[in-house]
């Protein structure tokens, strides 16, 4: 009997004006996922329109657009709109919380990243998508 095929890794998209917190994020997760890089939202945005990602992990505060901006701007966008984010963020209050949720965030979680919480989070969202892909898969071959 042959092995079940390997289903390629997960496209996870880490966007931070600071590098060293993508190589971090990068050192804890690219043994399970793709990890692609960006520096800004506007950088983050482009990478989405010619490769997009499975998942985004978006720094909240950045330099010119800022994560909540990247993120509306990102689900303004039809064929981008269902890639989920989750924000990334040393903000800490409940205004700021829900900004996050109010921007079209799909979670969050607060720097400095427990790892655990992290891949938890990032396995759900991404588990989430593949069931709401495979739903409008279906929904898009029934006849009407």
């Amino acid at each position: 009997m042959s092995p079940e095929p390997l289903q390629p890794k997960a496209k996870v998209l880490v966007v931070d004006d600071q590098p060293v917190n993508i190589q971090i994020i990068h050192q804890m997760l690219n043994a399970d996922y793709q990890i692609f890089m960006a520096t800004s939202g506007a950088q983050a945005i482009s990478l989405c329109q010619s490769n997009p990602p499975d998942l985004i992990l978006l720094d909240v505060v950045m330099p010119e657009l800022d994560g909540l901006a990247t993120c509306r701007l990102l689900k303004q966008q039809p064929e981008l709109a269902q890639i989920p984010v989750i924000f990334v963020t040393g903000l800490q209050s409940q205004e700021e919380e829900t900004q996050c949720w109010e921007a079209g965030g799909a979670d969050f979680v607060i720097k400095p990243v427990n790892i655990v919480t992290l891949k938890h989070r990032i396995k759900t969202q991404l588990k989430l998508k593949q069931q709401d892909d495979l739903l409008q898969q279906l929904k898009n071959n029934t006849p009407t």
